[in-house]
């Protein structure tokens, strides 16, 4: 590997690309009552906006990581980032909204390719242990800090009067990023190896990575994250300002949550060194009924605080945990596949669960609904130890 192509680079790169992606939905969410007005939309139509963008990223992933093992990551993360950048270019025009919706469908399956891709191609530098856990974390705390930098630029672009596609301009930083990561990511693919026990796959391709070991586990373990982290963004507001919180202390709240979870996310490395990943996410599961149980658990404003600042805390900590995870138990040669594999699962499950979560009110009681997804968390802690004790079993 060259020293433009040395691990911390490839870190650095990956995490950035994956932050400048979050300005397709973070960084534009400002302008949506602009985008409405300028086009006259009703508020089904808005949702189209973010919905054709979410859509494509759930087959993305998955074609991504296929593509990225048999031509290299390189020209599919320079590619996605091009196409991602080129879209913004192209919405700074003036567009029809037709056209806008076709070209967030292209934006979005670059997201979907780069999110996924990112985590495989710090895994290729960075397999296992603490090291893959500080990789990893650098990428999620590139993550949150874009998420909270992006909404406020876009704010201020359009505070200025530069217009409803103004925001987009963001999505331009895209371009030179293409190049960088180009000229820095490693322009190789890996050569086909042994699976993580020891056995050279049969079958090669999607065959191979469905016969991983503890696949359909760390699978679950990947929607799990979303079924409880979507519903809570979504529902917590709702159960705060029923208890009494402003929508600004709810906004506080929320903020100072995803600013613990970056947090915990910078932690986990350390934890790495007394627990393997399947622990710490098993770990990170009882911690998140506890936090929504005690969201629901009656009328105590400062209980459900404390319980949605816990909540962070264990995000940041699952998030870089099933990271490490993937690529610890992806066969070596089908790592990108198998990363791929994993994004389509995550987003599946970013778009099922709060559809679930709000049928499940129709039936029950707000508060009851957060008791039953506790009750899903500690039923899933069983799925974490399954796969602990596999990954327990596997040889370094």
């Amino acid at each position: 590997m060259t020293d433009r192509s040395s691990p911390a680079r490839v870190i650095a790169v990956a995490s950035l690309s994956s932050a400048i992606v979050t300005s397709g939905m973070q960084g534009i969410a400002p302008a949506l009552p602009a985008i409405q007005d300028r086009f006259d939309l009703s508020s089904a139509e808005v949702a189209l906006i973010t919905s054709v963008y979410l859509l494509p990223s759930v087959l993305s992933a998955l074609a991504g990581g296929i593509l990225a093992d048999r031509f290299g990551g390189r020209p599919v993360i320079a590619g996605s980032l091009l196409l991602f950048g080129l879209g913004g270019g192209l919405l700074l025009l003036d567009v029809s909204f037709w056209t806008l919706l076709a070209i967030r469908f292209a934006q979005g399956a670059a997201f979907g390719a780069i999110l996924s891709l990112t985590v495989g191609i710090i895994g290729d530098v960075v397999p296992s242990g603490a090291a893959a856990a500080r990789g990893q974390s650098r990428r999620i705390i590139a993550m949150a800090i874009a998420e909270a930098v992006l909404p406020i630029a876009a704010g201020l672009l359009l505070a200025w009067g530069l217009g409803w596609s103004s925001p987009f301009a963001l999505q331009l930083l895209a371009l030179p990023l293409a190049v960088l990561a180009w000229r820095t990511l490693p322009g190789r693919r890996l050569p086909a190896a042994k699976a993580a026990d020891g056995t050279t796959p049969a079958g090669g391709g999607m065959r191979a990575v469905l016969r991983a070991p503890a696949v359909v586990g760390v699978q679950v373990l990947a929607a799990l994250r979303f079924v409880f982290k979507f519903p809570v963004i979504t529902y917590y507001p709702l159960l705060a300002t029923g208890l009494g919180l402003s929508p600004a202390a709810v906004g506080v709240v929320m903020g100072a949550s995803a600013a613990i979870a970056a947090l915990t996310a910078a932690l986990t490395e350390k934890l790495a060194g007394r627990w393997t990943s399947a622990q710490l996410i098993g770990g990170s599961l009882v911690v998140a009924a506890l936090a929504v149980g005690g969201m629901a658990a009656g009328e105590w404003v400062a209980l459900a605080i404390v319980a949605m600042l816990v909540f962070g805390a264990q995000d940041g900590v699952y998030g870089v945990a099933h990271n490490v995870l993937v690529t610890e138990l992806a066969p070596p040669g089908l790592r990108s596949t198998y990363v791929g594999l994993t994004g389509m699962v995550r987003n599946v499950g970013k778009f099922a669960a709060p559809a679930l979560f709000g049928a499940a009110t129709l039936v029950l009681s707000l508060t009851q609904t957060f008791l039953l997804l506790g009750a899903t968390g500690l039923a899933g802690v069983a799925v974490a130890r399954r796969v602990a004790t596999i990954q327990s079993r596997l040889p370094p």
